[in-house]
């Protein structure tokens, strides 16, 4: 039976990188930005299919202002999402393993830890809606 659901969660988890993966399909301009996005590695970005990362994109995204405020805004959004994540994994993690280990666990610790993780959600989403919208009005400005 465990066997079974182990298989199940891990072809779910590959269906669903797979099924998340996502591009722009304009490719018109040589300077046009392409993204792609998966499940596991998060955003990769295409300029006349080749890959460049984010120090390039952000280079790229430099010579339209709105554009790089939009991108300046995604990182920091992204930055206070990602140490909200991985504190609130940790507030989460301590108390289980303290528990796991026969101790008297600190469940105070666990809450706080899941306040913070359902905070950094919203805060993901919305870097990512800055992010995709930064290198589309970046593609606008070419036309």
């Amino acid at each position: 039976m465990k066997k079974t659901i182990l298989l199940t969660s891990l072809s779910m988890l590959l269906a669903a990188g797979s099924y998340c993966q996502e591009t722009n399909s304009r490719r018109s301009p040589a300077d046009t930005i392409d993204m792609a996005s998966s499940f596991f590695s998060g955003f990769r970005f295409y300029v006349a299919n080749q890959r460049i990362d984010n120090k390039e994109l952000k280079t790229l995204l430099k010579t339209n202002g709105v554009a790089f405020a939009q991108f300046k805004s995604a990182n920091t959004s992204g930055a206070f999402s990602t140490i909200l994540g991985y504190t609130g994994g940790f507030l989460i993690g301590w108390p289980i393993g303290t528990a796991i280990a026969g101790g008297k666990p600190n469940w105070a610790l666990a809450g706080i830890g899941a306040g913070l993780t359902a905070v950094s959600i919203p805060l993901s989403i919305s870097a990512k809606k800055k992010l995709k919208s930064a290198v589309s009005t970046y593609n606008a400005s070419l036309n």
